[in-house]
């Protein structure tokens, strides 16, 4: 029988629900405190890229990139579905929140995986190419840079959001990638084995020529997703100034 006790237990509990910190694993920091914003950017890195559906964040971890283009004017070079792992595991380097210039500065080290399929041909380096199949890339320490303008902006629930007006980015890579194409040449391994020996030589000078569009649409998703949980979750829940 749904007697007053239970009536009265089940109000209570639907009004905790409602009013709890829908971002409870976030500690709240002061912006020159950049100690404890780390802290707290680190601590939450897994659990966002795991996914806070209630928060409008999708899983990073892994996600899937649909299609890419990388061409450049002497190579033809389409990716497409392309499954990106490691996120969960970047390590927060710098995190710099600047109130005067509404300016947000993020640094992250990160080992990514990205697996697909690539249509290639043209010229890659030095050396012509062609082919297509799976591709299989490995970037070992990838830092990536994000500098994001924030804005204050009152949301639905009427307390004020951060909203990112613009923001760039920048990478690098601290060690050594690891790159494969899978079926170049059409399997012809009279040609693939010179192109495969400078592709194992020069990962990095590869990701560097043609792997930018990925890291950008990589880069991209992490900073939508970002949006999304700054629009569900009020400043007062995230900072302390």
């Amino acid at each position: 029988m749904f007697n007053k006790f239970t009536f009265v237990t089940s109000f209570f509990t639907i009004l905790y629900v409602t009013n709890a910190d829908p971002a409870s694993f976030i500690t709240k920091c002061k912006s020159d405190d950049t100690k404890c914003t780390k802290e707290s950017t680190q601590k939450a890195i897994p659990i966002f890229a795991d996914g806070i559906t209630e928060l409008g964040v999708e899983p990073l971890d892994p996600f899937v990139l649909k299609k890419i283009d990388a061409s450049t004017p002497v190579l033809k070079f389409m990716l497409s579905d392309m499954t990106i792992t490691g996120l969960k595991n970047c390590q927060a380097k710098k995190i710099q929140r600047n109130v005067a210039n509404s300016e947000l500065i993020v640094k992250t080290l990160c080992d990514v995986d990205a697996d697909g399929h690539y249509d290639m041909s043209g010229q890659l380096i030095i050396l012509p190419i062609e082919g297509n199949g799976k591709i299989h890339v490995k970037l070992r320490k990838l830092q990536m840079v994000v500098v994001a303008e924030l804005f204050d902006k009152e949301g639905t629930d009427g307390k004020k959001h951060w909203e990112i007006k613009h923001w760039k980015h920048s990478f690098d890579l601290k060690d050594k990638a690891g790159l494969e194409f899978e079926n170049l040449f059409n399997g012809n391994e009279a040609l693939a084995g010179a192109v495969r020996e400078l592709i194992a030589s020069s990962g990095n000078e590869i990701i560097t020529e043609v792997g930018a569009p990925v890291i950008k649409a990589i880069t991209e998703k992490i900073v939508q997703n970002v949006q999304n949980f700054f629009r569900a979750v009020p400043i007062e829940d995230l900072a302390l100034d």
